[in-house]
């Protein structure tokens, strides 16, 4: 997969630019703004969907002191981009009643996962930072999402932000309809509805 420096180069490529940049440390403007909007556009693109190869499974560890209405408090993973949902360990495909309601609690000790279920655990996509990691098509999407911004700061150019912006767009929904491509869920178990029937 390409390295940062090489999504930077696609990016600028994009938007008409011939000058690349070696260095995201160079003192060129161009390496300036991809040092400066490179990780958030990174992280902005993990947040837009579970990406299969971002997406974790971890069992909650209880830090204690729930605020009212919460029976648990859990840690936040350091690593976590976007909480997906929490289950009951070892669910791998819950039901919609098996998904247990939560919130994330912003406090002075950092963040926080709050919920009614013991033990729980979360699915969530993580923060990746090794490009090896990167599907192709995220490298797509991350370069057209960096490109929006780049032409802002490099050319001032409203239609040509725009235009990598929608390209952007286009990427992740073709990336979505590729990763449930890519698995084979089992039977999902059958609703209490159903079973309560017979």
């Amino acid at each position: 997969m390409p390295s940062v420096v090489q999504i930077c180069n696609i990016a600028l490529t994009r938007i008409g630019q011939s000058q690349l940049i070696a260095s995201l440390n160079e003192q060129s403007l161009a390496a300036q703004l991809c040092s400066l909007h490179y990780e958030a556009c990174r992280d902005e693109l993990l947040r837009d969907f579970p990406w299969p190869f971002a997406t974790r499974r971890v069992t909650l560890a209880d830090i204690g002191s729930p605020p009212d209405g919460w029976a648990y408090r859990y840690r936040y993973p350091v690593d976590c981009i976007r909480a997906q949902h929490v289950s009951q360990p070892g669910v791998r495909q819950p039901t919609s009643a098996q998904r247990v309601p939560f919130a994330v609690a912003h406090a002075d000790g950092g963040r926080a996962i709050l919920c009614d279920q013991s033990p729980a655990e979360l699915v969530y996509v993580a923060r990746v930072e090794d490009t090896t990691y990167f599907d192709p098509l995220f490298v797509s999407a991350l370069a057209w999402r960096l490109a929006a911004e780049l032409a802002t700061g490099l050319q001032g150019n409203a239609s040509n932000y725009a235009a990598a912006y929608q390209q952007y767009r286009m990427v992740v929904d073709m990336a979505q309809a590729n990763a449930f491509e890519e698995s084979e869920e089992g039977v999902p178990p059958e609703s209490e509805f159903i079973t309560g029937r017979n």
